[in-house]
């Protein structure tokens, strides 16, 4: 009996030094393609992990410049910074919301936009770290159809739980003026 206590004993030792160690180890995972090809990161701003999303100026937006197949398109950079503001921009820019998210803890972000926003892109980005647990962000690359006033909104919730007061919310206008 004196035995296979101690036994019990050394074994969750080593349990337990396992799981601290991992978690102080950090490897590093490569965001792969498919998740980097169609984001456009602004000039001068490094693609974010939870530990470090990049924060733009609630007065001035930063923006990118992407050209394919011989037609630049700009697309505006916003965060959670921006929520509540009111964004305008030519009919022919994109607008990339990129909102921190943690899906390991079940809580994700529950989008939609306004009839005429299109959702050119709905991605979450893994953080770049092999630590269990840890959040990344989720993407939207959105594009105005028309000149129009337009909405884009979304709740972090728990889907299981529904919807509640207390659920942290982004709200964002935009205002797609002639090009």
């Amino acid at each position: 009996m004196k035995n296979t206590s101690l036994i019990l004993a050394v074994g969750c030792l080593v349990v337990i030094a396992v799981c601290l160690t991992a978690g102080c180890i950090e490897g590093t995972t490569p965001v792969s393609d498919s998740q980097t090809t169609t984001a456009v990161t602004p000039e001068g701003v490094t693609p974010a992990t939870t530990a470090s999303v990049p924060i733009p100026s609630t007065t001035s937006f930063p923006t990118a410049v992407s050209t394919v197949a011989g037609s630049s398109v700009t697309t505006v950079f916003v965060n959670s910074t921006a929520n509540g503001e009111i964004l305008t921009i030519p009919v022919s820019d994109r607008v990339l919301v990129r909102l921190a998210e943690n899906p390991t803890t079940g809580y994700t972000w529950n989008a939609t936009a306004s009839k005429g926003l299109s959702v050119i892109q709905d991605t979450y980005i893994a953080p770049d770290t092999g630590l269990i647990g840890a959040g990344g962000y989720h993407e939207w690359i959105l594009a105005p159809d028309t000149v129009n006033t337009y909405t884009f909104k979304a709740v972090y919730l728990r889907s299981w739980v529904g919807a509640t007061a207390d659920d942290e919310t982004f709200s964002l206008v935009i205002v797609a003026t002639p090009a």
